[in-house]
């Protein structure tokens, strides 16, 4: 089954944030970045129920589902996404240091 894959106003931002934060750093790393971060888009149309549910999953009200991936200098990073239908939502993009996330941070509105 192949999945529509959105990424949400939130995701969006973290995508923004994450990748200006490492263009200021490394133009270079940032470009790796997105090219790891496109890769993740491709397996998740491929077919996202593969990846497990969130820890942030039992206080959701959504099926909260993560998807780990990884830059070519070992860092790693989640999507965090929900499933309906044929479609997959992105709520959140989160790199390691970074602060949990809420249940309010997932909302899809």
């Amino acid at each position: 089954m192949t999945f529509r894959v959105h990424e949400l106003r939130r995701a969006q931002g973290d995508i923004r944030g994450i990748t200006e934060w490492l263009a200021l750093r490394s133009r270079q790393g940032a470009i790796a970045w997105l090219r790891a971060y496109d890769k993740l888009l491709l397996r998740l149309a491929k077919d996202a129920r593969l990846f497990g549910p969130a820890a942030e999953n039992p206080a959701c009200e959504l099926d909260v589902r993560q998807a780990l991936f990884k830059t070519p200098r070992g860092r790693i990073y989640r999507a965090l996404f929900f499933i309906t239908g044929e479609d997959v939502y992105i709520l959140r993009v989160r790199g390691q240091g970074q602060a949990p996330v809420s249940p309010d941070d997932l909302d899809p509105k």
